[in-house]
């Protein structure tokens, strides 16, 4: 069956209200692009949140914490109703919308990412439990779509997810952080890779990324940026 045709018998969705869309719109329908939430200047020079004044550098979280990463690109703030969509595309199968936010993230910072020079693309993993239950890590499709856009290979095994972790809402910055402290290991070695670009769906308090950073330098990785779809709020 041809592409044309697959579009034709199954038409894409919109990443947003869930209806058909024609390939022209690009994985959301006209209405519910007007609704985007995108995170604009000025942001943290950290973690790419929105800050509220321009004469700040870096948010209150950053503020508070010694991040070890380089630098986080996030394209929209977590507020509805990109966080109902990532719901969706998390625990309800809607794979598809990896698309949209492939492309969202390429839209908003191909070229920055590009420019980094980085060495693969490094998808944020899930535990295997997680993974046979939901059928595919979301962070994983997102990669791949941005990876076709930026010509950066996506790397699945360079990360392993050692455990599952206590659901991380509800809890304070510190227990997440303790939460994800061994959870995440180095999987097989890549000793050419020296700059990488982990991808995710959000960023919360930063103790994901956190945790995968520390691992990516413990096995000599140089620099390490972030990219996600949604970020949250300062506290």
């Amino acid at each position: 069956m041809t592409s044309r045709l697959l579009d034709i018998c199954f038409p894409p969705r919109c990443a947003i209200c869930d209806k058909a869309v024609s390939i022209a719109e690009e994985h959301i329908c006209g209405k519910c692009r007007r609704k985007l939430n995108y995170i604009e200047e000025p942001t943290c020079f950290k973690c790419g949140k929105k800050l509220d004044y321009e004469e700040e550098e870096y948010c209150s979280d950053c503020k508070k914490r010694d991040r070890t990463f380089d630098r986080g690109f996030p394209v929209f703030n977590y507020a509805p109703p990109i966080s109902d969509s990532l719901m969706a595309f998390k625990y309800f199968g809607r794979q598809e919308y990896a698309f949209f936010y492939g492309d969202a993230i390429n839209d908003r910072f191909g070229n920055v990412l590009k420019g980094l020079g980085a060495d693969a693309l490094v998808p944020v993993p899930i535990n295997k439990k997680k993974y046979s239950t939901r059928g595919y890590n979301q962070a994983e499709l997102i990669a791949r779509r941005l990876g076709e856009h930026i010509k950066v290979p996506v790397i699945t095994d360079f990360l392993v997810r050692t455990s599952d972790t206590d659901p991380q809402k509800g809890l304070s910055d510190t227990e997440r952080e303790k939460n994800m402290m061994g959870s995440i290991k180095m999987g097989k070695a890549h000793p050419e890779i020296r700059s990488v670009i982990l991808v995710d769906d959000i960023y919360t308090t930063g103790a994901t990324v956190e945790c995968c950073t520390k691992v990516c330098r413990a096995a000599g990785v140089e620099r390490v940026y972030f990219t996600t779809v949604a970020i949250g709020v300062s506290n």
